[in-house]
């Protein structure tokens, strides 16, 4: 039976609130095969989020702030949400340090309750395939005011290899959780127009051979830059993109 969008909501705080999950084993090849991805993933959030200045900002979700957008960009305001309170407070215990205003709100991001055309940013780190994508977006873009840009970055299940590891390791993720498929692109494309990066296939298999070799360190090598140039160059092929385990989707309301 399907379960409502009410008993998800619950399992996905109950998760959150109780930190149910176990990403120990995927975080020591993460290490290896985000080394270099990472850095250019910063590259271009940082490029993204200089055009923030000045502006009201809705993060779905409560910390993503904190490496996006302080010390970075000065917005007018962020408004912060999360269906967690653990996850929200990790966010607000961290509130004084910057120098504009920021709230916390405990709210379903499938539910948003903000007036229409409230904010002229709406972002978030990992949390759309925690979402209803259809409703969210829907939300999403009522709230945005006219010209108003949305900004994430998610995992991909697209390629079947990712899709038979997410199901060998069902403790990494919580249950209800669906990295996004190109059906989601499809609902998301009604409501906006928007660039993407694509991330990581090569630096995944070669992460793992840098792993075997290396062990839980030195991870600048020639091993995992190889995979990362790898990435890069094939980025670029449309038609490959199915490859990939993560993007960045940055857009504007249609």
């Amino acid at each position: 039976m399907k379960r409502s969008l009410e008993e998800i909501a619950k399992t996905e705080a109950e998760y959150w609130n109780e930190n149910k999950l176990d990403r120990r084993k995927i975080k020591k090849l993460r290490r290896h095969a985000f080394y270099y991805s990472y850095k250019r993933e910063a590259g271009i959030l940082q490029e993204i989020v200089a055009t923030f200045d000045g502006k009201e900002l809705l993060e779905i979700g409560s910390h993503s702030w904190m490496a996006w957008i302080k010390n970075k960009t000065t917005p007018k305001k962020i408004t912060c949400i999360n269906i967690s309170e653990v996850e929200l407070q990790k966010g607000a215990a961290h509130a004084q340090e910057v120098d504009f205003p920021i709230d916390f709100h405990l709210m379903d991001a499938n539910n948003l309750t903000f007036p229409d055309a409230s904010f002229d940013v709406v972002y978030g780190g990992a949390i759309l395939h925690h979402l209803d994508i259809e409703k969210a977006m829907y939300h999403i873009h009522r709230v945005l005011k006219p010209g108003g840009y949305i900004l994430f970055t998610e995992p991909l299940n697209i390629n079947p290899l990712y899709k038979v590891y997410r199901r060998l390791n069902p403790k990494e993720r919580t249950p209800d959780e669906h990295a996004l498929v190109s059906s989601d692109f499809k609902l998301i494309r009604k409501k906006f127009t928007f660039k993407h990066h694509f991330f990581d296939f090569f630096s995944v298999i070669f992460g793992f051979v840098a792993l075997k070799i290396y062990g839980d360190k030195n991870y600048d090598n020639w091993i995992n830059k190889l995979g990362y140039q790898l990435d890069v160059l094939f980025s670029k092929v449309p038609f490959l993109h199915f490859l990939f385990a993560r993007v960045i989707i940055y857009g504007e309301k249609k």
